[in-house]
């Protein structure tokens, strides 16, 4: 797992959602409106979810699906939180000493089983720049 021991979600410009049982979830700072965006409801379900995640709960296809395909330069595994026809995606890096899964998009508007191509193409490249862990 990628990650350097004095990295900080602050230095990878992200924000902490959830902290539970030794990992935590973080979002980063450029989609954080987007997120705050959707409803109260979905934001809970997405909380209880995370906080399951964290804790290393084994989550089913409808709330997680762990391979949403590799990125090109770090070869990092896009994965992705389900609910609500929403997915948000991200990938998992040690952040200091804690399992941390990064959410770097989402697709709010989510029609198909199948993730949008474009958005996946999207978070691929934006997971590569935040896994070289580029500090700002």
């Amino acid at each position: 797992m990628v990650g350097q021991s004095d990295e900080t979600l602050d230095s990878l410009d992200c924000e902490l959602l959830v902290e539970s049982g030794g990992a935590q979830v973080g979002i980063w700072r450029p989609i954080l409106k987007e997120y705050e965006a959707l409803e109260d409801q979905q934001k809970g379900r997405f909380k209880r979810i995370m906080e399951m995640w964290c804790v290393g709960q084994k989550l089913p296809s409808t709330m997680f699906n762990g391979s949403e395909g590799r990125t090109k330069a770090e070869n990092l595994m896009l994965q992705a939180f389900k609910a609500f026809k929403i997915r948000l995606y991200g990938f998992v890096r040690r952040v200091g000493q804690t399992n941390t899964f990064i959410i770097i998009d989402l697709d709010p508007a989510k029609k198909q089983d199948k993730a949008d191509p474009g958005i996946l193409k999207r978070a691929k490249g934006r997971a590569d720049e935040i896994g070289k862990g580029k500090k700002k």
